[in-house]
């Protein structure tokens, strides 16, 4: 045992050299390879930079840090400048004026008759342009606002329309009847050719008497056809419903529409009855009012009381219906329904503004980068824009929506031309539902309108804005050979949009006015909403197709009329066509061949009647507005380019319908003349003999056009052949049309190289690719924020009637 020792001593520490080598070895390769990961890594972090950006911090709220202090004031203010609406302090006053008025004596809400003096329509009188133009270039200090008011004065012998020019706001002083050189409108009118108001139609007032003679007279055929009448019923949502159709006369005393009924359920335009009665509406005294013709499935009768023997000796064909049982799977209504998609709940995408709104917002004007406009919601035409300015340059004066109008095809006697403003379109605005109409980002803005009934003028959510990225880059090129430079330049097309949604009958209108950060602005009508379909016979087919088992989806056309007042650089315009044709030319070589191509004619249009233009395919051209007296740097006119997006047609006579001639041409240029308000009026449905509007004479005077205040009035619009997938609603996608103003050598470059929205990849050293690339953002920080929660649910848990109607009133479509 103590021999061996030596032997221990003689190995142990050899082999403790050994191993300690071993692990030396170790060390070094652990650290050569971590070396070598940290030189890849630091070589690929050169390979790809970025500009600073901040240092991480804990995530906010998405909008709650402004680094530009954009301000949103929504309140009413005070002092209204020239393009506001009227204001509920202003629609206040002067209600009241008009009631101890002498020579208006208006009847208060709760006194009103057929036969009193009521006031139909209050809205903003807009001044005359050049005194508006003083005060905005800073000469005159203030305008003086006015009120126009539409009267019906029932209590005169004849009755008769009235139109009012009311002022001065907010104490109105007087009121003076309007002369028709002031508006291009008659002025006074027949009573005949009044819009509709719920004075006439509601069944407690002016149809009353109407429905309890048509349930005297033919209720048990109703009965037996229905099983429903109008006014005997067991419960009121058990009784037929009604709408009501004008019909556009070549007399101008007489008033007549059809009234067809309905069931009330949702919805009612999709179930169809076959049946329609014609009355005459004539005079102040509804129990003089008369039935004249009635349409029952494919046959129509000159009286009820031949129709009531036909029916009686089976000389027709009679319809059985009933009303239908309202369940969440009616084709009809709007009930989520079929395998749900995607399988599992999953939210849609959303709008974020993670460094909030980049735009602001004060007394109905806006600011959003280079552009600034004003707006407002005319209670007789709709939404409007006025003084659009880029970089503070005036571009428009007026861009506004003129009219609506729905040329109905078909074998039943309602299908006929509807013309929209006799709707006062400004009231048939209702809240749009963020999350759906609008982005849950947008901003949404009350209306004050003027409201008959009397009740609060403030509508709630009748306007939103919100900035949009529309998921497309507004440029971009990539070039990739380093031969050609090896970079990439792009930006998305980020665009502010005023929206609103006008819902008159079954359809709804979105109306968007779009503000491009390259200075192009977007006018886009938008269809959705509910169809007018018909009942469905043989005879309809050709008209459209059956689309269920009664319904027939029959062709229709929508058309909508813009007013749009441009002021390029001044009121001193010019209107230029770009006409595009061929020519044929030799090679400059001696080979002689003839080649073909394009060229540009140059076509100033001199006066009003040369300036009516009908699109035709085979002389394609551009349009251009511009100053001969602003030039830019490379001695080009500065201008503005007008392209028609949904060119539609009317190929109608010219007869067909004298109120509506604004729907023969798809644009037409004059003088801007302050009568010259819109291209039609709020009595267009009735009054086809002679129109209280006649657009044709804003051009037949055929004045002079050249360095002059020009007024474009441009038509849009499209055939609507309805199909089994405008069940149960119609969609957007493919229904919409408008028009856009492009800048044309207005600049000398695009003016979006200015946006911070920008992105450019480049070489870190162009002399040197492999050093890698530079990504160059021109936004300070792509920090994360968080997203902000829906708001419907709150909104309307604290008022509901913003959205549905709270308190039932009588009423009809």
């Amino acid at each position: 045992m103590v021999a061996a020792r030596p032997f221990c001593k003689l190995w142990f520490w050899p082999l403790l050299s050994f191993i300690m080598c071993l692990f030396s070895i170790g060390l070094a390769i652990a650290l050569i390879v971590v070396t070598a990961q940290r030189d890849s890594l630091q070589g690929k972090a050169a390979m790809v930079t970025t500009e600073p950006v901040s240092v991480a911090k804990k995530p906010t709220v998405c909008g709650e840090n402004n680094t530009n202090n954009n301000v949103l004031d929504l309140t009413e203010s005070p002092r209204p400048g020239p393009f506001h609406d009227l204001t509920s302090a202003e629609i206040k006053n002067l209600r009241e004026f008009l009631e101890t008025f002498t020579e208006t004596t208006a009847a208060r809400p709760d006194q009103e008759m057929l036969n009193s003096s009521y006031i139909f329509m209050m809205d903003l009188m807009l001044p005359r342009k050049k005194e508006v133009l003083d005060y905005l270039n800073g000469v005159k200090d203030d305008v003086i606002r006015s009120a126009r008011v539409i009267l019906f004065r029932g209590d005169k012998a004849p009755p008769v329309v009235e139109e009012w020019n009311c002022g001065p706001l907010p104490k109105v002083f007087s009121c003076k009847l309007l002369k028709e050189l002031e508006t291009k409108t008659r002025n006074t009118l027949d009573f005949s050719l009044r819009p509709f108001s719920m004075m006439e139609l509601s069944p407690d007032r002016g149809f009353k008497d109407l429905l309890m003679r048509l349930d005297t007279e033919i209720g048990t055929i109703l009965k037996e056809s229905y099983n429903a009448t109008f006014t005997d019923c067991d419960m009121p949502d058990s009784c037929l419903k009604y709408t009501v159709t004008p019909v556009i006369s070549n007399v101008s005393t007489s008033r007549e529409l059809w009234i067809t009924p309905t069931y009330n359920v949702p919805f009612h335009s999709l179930h169809p009855l076959g049946m329609s009665v014609l009355c005459q509406v004539n005079g102040v005294d509804p129990t003089q009012w008369n039935f004249s013709k009635i349409w029952y499935f494919d046959q129509i009768f000159n009286s009820l009381a031949d129709f009531q023997q036909a029916y009686i000796n089976n000389t027709l064909t009679k319809i059985k219906l009933t009303k239908p049982v309202h369940t969440h799977d009616s084709f009809s209504t709007l009930h989520r329904r079929g395998d749900p998609q995607p399988l599992n709940p999953q939210r849609a995408p959303t709008e974020v503004e993670p460094d909030g709104k980049r735009y602001s917002l004060k007394s109905r004007k806006v600011t959003y980068f280079n552009w600034d406009f004003h707006f407002r919601m005319s209670t007789l035409s709709g939404p409007a824009l006025y003084d659009v300015r880029f970089k503070g340059e005036r571009i428009a004066y007026e861009i506004a929506l003129s009219e609506m109008a729905v040329f109905y095809s078909g074998i039943s006697p309602w299908a006929s031309n509807f013309v929209t403003s006799g709707s006062l379109v400004g009231l048939q605005q209702r809240s749009l539902v963020p999350g759906a109409d609008c982005p849950e980002t947008a901003t949404l803005i009350n209306q004050t309108v003027f409201n008959p009934d009397g009740d609060s003028p403030v509508t709630k959510y009748t306007f939103c804005i919100f900035e949009h990225n529309h998921g497309q880059p507004l440029r971009r090129h990539l070039s990739y050979p380093l031969t050609e430079g090896s970079f990439y330049d792009g930006m998305p097309d980020s665009a502010l949009i005023l929206r609103s949604a006008i819902t008159i009958a079954n359809y709804d209108y979105i109306i968007d006015f779009i503000f491009h950060q390259n200075g192009a602005l977007e006018t886009k009508a938008t269809i959705t909403g509910y169809l007018q379909a018909g009942y469905y016979i043989n005879a309809e087919k050709q008209y459209g197709f059956r689309i269920g088992e009664t319904l027939s989806g029959n062709l229709h056309q929508h058309l909508f009329h813009f007013k749009v007042d441009l002021d390029i650089n001044g009121t001193a315009n010019r209107y230029q066509t770009l006409d595009i044709e061929p020519e044929s030319s030799a090679h400059s070589d001696e080979s002689g061949h003839i080649f073909f191509q394009n060229q540009l004619v140059r076509t100033l249009k001199k006066s009003e009647l040369d300036a009516v233009h009908s699109f035709n395919f085979d002389q394609p051209k551009a349009h251009i507005v511009f100053n001969n007296f602003s030039r830019n740097s490379f001695k080009e006119n500065k201008g503005y380019r007008i392209y028609i997006e949904g060119m539609s047609k009317s190929l109608l006579s010219d007869d067909s319908d004298r109120s509506l001639p604004w729907a023969a041409h798809q644009m037409v240029v004059t003088k801007q003349k302050d009568s010259e308000i819109r291209g039609s009026s709020v009595y267009a449905m009735f009054d086809s003999a002679r129109a209280a509007t006649n657009f044709t004479t804003f051009y037949s005077d055929n004045e002079n056009i050249v360095d002059e205040d020009l007024v474009l009035w441009i038509t849009c619009g499209s055939y609507h052949i309805p199909s089994s997938e405008d069940l149960p609603t119609t969609a957007t996608v493919g229904a919409s049309m408008g028009f856009y103003l492009l800048p044309f050598n207005y600049h000398d470059e695009c003016p979006s190289m200015t946006s911070r929205d920008a992105i450019m990849v480049r070489h870190a050293d162009p002399s040197d690719a492999k050093r890698g690339i530079k990504v160059q953002r021109h936004n300070s920080t792509n920090r994360q924020c968080i997203t902000r929660t829906s708001r419907l649910e709150h909104d309307l848990d604290l008022h509901p009637e913003l959205l549905l109607e709270m308190n039932h009133k009588n009423s009809t479509s």
